[in-house]
């Protein structure tokens, strides 16, 4: 759990606070794909007390575990993600804002930042930009190398085209 103790930082408005947290995180399912952390999580963060509100900023970064999802092989995502989150004790506030509740002498900015690496993950992570993917007709892997069948079956309904290529060709 990445949790910042504000006990000191509630009482004195204008003060900042920095925080260097490492935590190791559970896997998680998103896309009903399981992410899985490959090492701790390490945020750096700075607190403000701006008086209303603990204004935390900075960045989490680590390792995931994911599948391309060109060839579905496993493979090591270095991530980075900045984080600027807004936090306050009053519960009227917080309803009427984009800040979040919370109460006693600690801030537990996990969920949030879970969120912005959400956010930030592709659509389509791939191992390399090079990565070939797995051949349509038979799944072979095309970085391991090619396969037999490349080419030898066509889609009924283009046959018509390949007809025509095969008379200009002649």
């Amino acid at each position: 759990m990445l949790q910042l103790d504000v006990a000191r930082l509630k009482r004195s408005p204008g003060e900042s606070v920095s925080f260097e947290l490492v935590a190791d995180m559970p896997p998680m399912e998103m896309a009903g794909e399981k992410i899985s952390f490959d090492g701790p999580v390490k945020a750096v963060l700075n607190a403000t007390n701006t008086g209303q509100t603990i204004m935390v900023e900075g960045t989490a970064s680590g390792l995931l575990q994911l599948n391309c999802s060109r060839c579905l092989e496993p493979f090591r995502y270095s991530f980075e993600v900045p984080f600027s989150e807004i936090y306050t004790t009053a519960v009227e506030e917080a309803k009427e804002e984009e800040v979040i509740p919370f109460s006693g002498d600690e801030i537990d900015v996990t969920p949030e930042v879970l969120k912005c690496l959400i956010m930030s993950l592709p659509m389509k992570a791939v191992c390399n930009e090079e990565c070939q993917g797995l051949c349509p007709g038979c799944g072979q892997n095309l970085n391991q190398g090619r396969c037999g069948c490349a080419g030898a079956e066509v889609d009924p309904r283009l046959s018509v085209l390949r007809d025509i290529f095969k008379g200009m060709n002649e």
